[in-house]
């Protein structure tokens, strides 16, 4: 577990995309030490690698077991260690299917099939918890952690979204309920922030009847920022020391 005194030892799933890539800046900035992971978005992980100066990018494809346990047990050597995993990376699917998941329109539950549906769950539910399972022993090593998981709003009111995209991440919100009662006696605290509908990344698949309806309800009367999720992840990472099993929502008062 990281001090006052030491750095925090970081790795980051998914550093390629716009929460991810906030993240990554704002651990950066706080002088954590940082390894970085991402899917297909190589260009944008070397560039984000070259501007923080990560000491390790590695390619991990979060449906494949044994990409996740190379990923984490290398940032591990590199490092010297972990105090905190940070789960950035996910799957929301096909675009066309945020067309059907609009209010009153009964439409994505008749075309999500079995292929999609276990796709989805591969990846934004067995590989985090393939994640949290080869971090939480380096975590436990180094007497406690954080671990910090970036869902969505869409598991604990959805918004509306395609039903497997929602149900993957109602999954998050249990694992992370889970995992708090089975890691707090090694002071590992788990968090999951769920943010609603932002200004860039994957919200913008959504379609316009879905965030105008958003913006309507919306407290707060805008979108939110992938820099706002970074803030918050990022102090869960590096400071906080008692909040766990909690599903946070950053969506503006909806």
């Amino acid at each position: 577990m990281s001090t006052p005194e030491t750095t925090c030892r970081c790795l980051v799933f998914g550093c390629s995309g716009a929460i991810g890539s906030a993240v990554c800046r704002i651990l950066a900035r706080e002088g954590a030490q940082l390894a970085l992971t991402y899917n297909t978005g190589e260009a944008a992980a070397t560039s984000l690698s070259g501007e923080l100066g990560a000491c390790l990018v590695q390619q991990c494809d979060l449906s494949n077991m044994d990409d996740i346990r190379k990923a984490v047990r290398h940032a591990a050597q590199e490092l010297g260690g972990l105090d905190a995993l940070i789960l950035a990376a996910g799957d929301v699917g096909d675009p066309a299917l945020y067309e059907c998941a609009a209010p009153g329109n009964y439409g994505s539950l008749e075309k999500i099939s079995a292929a999609d549906f276990d796709a989805m769950m591969a990846v934004n539910v067995r590989g985090a918890l393939v994640a949290c399972q080869e971090s939480a022993p380096f975590l436990r090593e180094a007497g406690g952690g954080n671990i910090v998981v970036i869902g969505s709003i869409d598991g604990v009111k959805p918004v509306p979204a395609p039903i497997h995209f929602a149900s993957s991440n109602a999954a998050l919100r249990g694992m992370v309920e889970a995992m708090s009662k089975e890691l707090g006696n090694y002071n590992i605290c788990v968090s999951l922030v769920a943010p609603g509908v932002l200004d860039a990344g994957s919200s913008r698949v959504l379609s316009s009847a879905v965030t105008d309806s958003y913006l309507e309800h919306c407290s707060m009367q805008r979108f939110g920022t992938a820099d706002e999720v970074g803030e918050l992840a990022g102090w869960l990472t590096l400071n906080n020391t008692y909040v766990t099993g909690q599903s946070i929502l950053l969506d503006g008062g909806l």
